[in-house]
């Protein structure tokens, strides 16, 4: 069996780097197991804020993206927006505030009767 191959820090930020933050091909890169990559992370901060700092990178850029689709006035970018906003009251969460036993069952034929002309 091969001996394990020791890395110095800046191999494996390095490879972080040109990997933008992404384990496993990180560990491609250095021909290593992602479990190793893992236990650099734990070991070496600066290891992890690489990762760190991709996958804010990341997030800007996909908010970046989805604004750059509003701006174009695409309609599934402005309905992912407007139901995900915390703020908002834009989504398709119902909420039910009743115990059980409390609801009177529904009566198609009353609801019916009460639409028709």
């Amino acid at each position: 069996m091969a001996r394990p191959v020791k890395l110095q820090s800046d191999q494996v930020v390095d490879a972080l780097k040109r990997a933008r933050g992404l384990r496993t091909i990180a560990a491609d890169l250095l021909a290593i197991n992602v479990k190793t990559i893992d236990a650099y992370l734990q070991r070496w901060p600066e290891a992890m804020e690489v990762v760190e700092h991709w996958r804010k990178a990341r997030k800007d850029l996909a908010e970046f993206k989805l604004d750059e689709a509003i701006m174009r006035g695409e309609s599934w970018a402005i309905v992912f927006t407007l139901k995900n906003a915390r703020d908002r009251e834009y989504n398709d969460r119902v909420e039910i505030n009743a115990r059980i036993g409390e609801l009177e069952p529904y009566e198609y034929g009353r609801a019916a009767a009460a639409l028709a002309p």
